[in-house]
């Protein structure tokens, strides 16, 4: 027992000393890129869908770097082209649009719909009693 005792020892000593503790790597969220031009698939007005009842078809909105482009308009968050800009390029939350005379920000969602990004953003276009949501899918 006597002999068995100091060999317990040692090994537990060697296990204790041998285990080295592992960093791991937190992985990274990607920047999100909204890069392309977009369309409305589904439109709501405080809460009843849009959808069937008017022609989104034209409506196009084209973002590049740090501008964005509109085609066809229709009630949107802002009526003039102009710059966007998130307000967190990992974890945005919200989607602001600046014209020369004013800004407009907007909640944002960010979902995989069908294996497909889409942008969810939520707005009033003056009325604050309508509140209007689109969804928009990227134009292939």
């Amino acid at each position: 027992m006597k002999k068995i005792f100091p060999l317990q020892c040692l090994l537990l000593m060697t296990l204790l000393f041998a285990c080295k503790p592992e960093r791991l790597a937190v992985p990274s969220e990607p920047l999100k890129d909204i890069k392309g031009s977009w369309q409305v698939i589904k439109a709501t007005r405080n809460g009843t869908d849009l959808t069937a009842r008017f022609d989104f078809s034209k409506f196009r909105i084209h973002f590049s770097d740090s501008t964005y482009t509109i085609d066809s308009l229709l009630p949107f968050i802002v009526s003039k082209n102009g710059k966007w800009a998130f307000d967190d390029p990992q974890y945005p939350f919200y989607l602001s649009f600046t014209i020369p005379d004013s800004t407009a920000r907007s909640p944002l969602l960010y979902p995989v719909t069908g294996g497909q990004r889409n942008i969810i953003i939520t707005f009033s276009p003056g009325c604050t009693a309508n509140s209007y949501q689109y969804t928009l899918k990227r134009v292939n």
